[in-house]
């Protein structure tokens, strides 16, 4: 099913009688999935008279010097972000539409991992790599829900190969109790040697409170690129809710859908 982001109306009155006190509203941005295998194409749409839509592939606010949309954009990357907006004469600009997009990466074969909670177990291990999710709601039956200490991941690919970074896709929603770990720490397995060894870590700081619920996806960079078939996982769950929360102390949770190797 084709999600869109977009606002139900078309315009914001800021003012009575002033056209130029209307604001317009998001773009539509129109995909199947933020995941894809080897390509993917990705929509805008914007219906009223005379107004464009100008969009960004390079993290930047769209201006109205950036790219009019015309067409389909073509995502190839590993990790592409699509940002747009919409101009007209006459009409305060929109708002930024948002949207980020991730290539499959190496082929996984298996994963095993900490048993998830009854209620957010989604499909199991096979939820962590079908390019299924990327969907805000917990209730997709995408997600793998925790609320333990740590969560291990055994996982494994169809063949060695030179891998220089992992992706991990979390759910942050913040009012809900759902939390960006506090670590995501990861070793290869060094055939030559027939052990494990370090390949990155990832700190994760809780800063001020994040409105909303939103993917968050954090990569862990190898100092050096490995040939390997398999990594182990640790991944640190928040143990206590920060103070400005209504439950602060309490232990937070944790939500992922999504592992990529590059």
């Amino acid at each position: 099913m084709v999600k869109l982001i977009r606002s139900v109306i078309l315009l914001f009155p800021c003012g009575l009688f002033a056209q130029d006190s209307l604001q317009l509203t998001p773009p539509i941005i129109k995909y199947h999935s933020i995941f894809f295998s080897k390509k993917t194409q990705v929509e805008l749409a914007f219906a009223y008279p005379n107004t464009a839509i100008h969009y960004t592939l390079n993290q930047e606010a769209p201006a109205i010097a950036d790219p009019t949309y015309k067409k389909p954009i073509l995502v190839r990357d590993n990790l592409t972000t699509i940002k747009a907006k919409v101009f007209g004469n006459g009409y305060i600009a929109s708002d930024i539409a948002t949207a980020t997009f991730i290539k499959e990466g190496k082929k996984i074969s298996m994963i095993h991992q900490t048993e998830p909670h009854p209620k957010y177990a989604a499909a199991g291990p096979l939820a962590l790599f079908d390019l299924k999710g990327g969907n805000v709601d917990i209730g997709t039956n995408t997600w793998l829900g925790y609320n333990c200490d740590t969560v291990k991941i055994q996982l494994s690919l169809s063949k060695s190969e030179r891998v220089g970074k992992l992706l991990f896709n979390f759910l942050q929603n913040e009012n809900a109790w759902i939390f960006l770990p506090e670590e995501i720490s990861i070793q290869w397995y060094n055939q030559q040697l027939n052990t494990y060894q370090f390949f990155g870590k990832e700190s994760i700081e809780s800063k001020a409170q994040v409105n909303g619920a939103n993917c968050n996806f954090k990569m862990v960079n190898a100092m050096n690129k490995v040939i390997t078939d398999k990594f182990l996982i640790n991944i640190v769950v928040k143990k206590k809710i920060p103070d400005w929360h209504p439950a602060k102390g309490s232990h937070a949770w944790m939500f992922i859908d999504e592992i990529k190797v590059y």
